[in-house]
């Protein structure tokens, strides 16, 4: 993945709840890669993996705490996550309804 401010620093995994947040970027634009390639099934387990992730995080903002500077970071997180949540989103849109026709037809068709 190119560097595009996603990234910041050498911390460890668990070493604040940055590198949680930094971890569910990763995923997120993982996840966009998996969409643009149409791969579903992946973009399915890239989920399930981000919904892991977002529990993890969940664990450690009940003891950790951000700065200011982790806040701002955060909030920049949240913004590339939030991006490639939509676009995930757009791109599934046609998939979803191309499946919600087949399903029609199916149940037309048992009629």
């Amino acid at each position: 993945m190119p560097d595009d401010g996603r990234l910041s620093g050498t911390r460890a995994p668990g070493q604040s709840l940055i590198a949680h947040y930094e971890s569910i970027a990763r995923a997120s634009h993982a996840m966009l890669a998996a969409a643009r390639a149409e791969d579903w099934a992946r973009v399915g387990e890239i989920e399930r993996e981000c919904r892991a992730l977002i529990a993890q995080l969940q664990a450690a903002a009940q003891s950790l705490s951000l700065s200011e500077d982790e806040q701002r970071r955060r909030v920049q997180l949240l913004r590339f996550i939030l991006a490639d949540d939509a676009e995930v989103r757009a791109r599934s849109e046609p998939w979803l309804l191309e499946l919600e026709q087949m399903f029609d037809a199916g149940r037309r068709h048992d009629r």
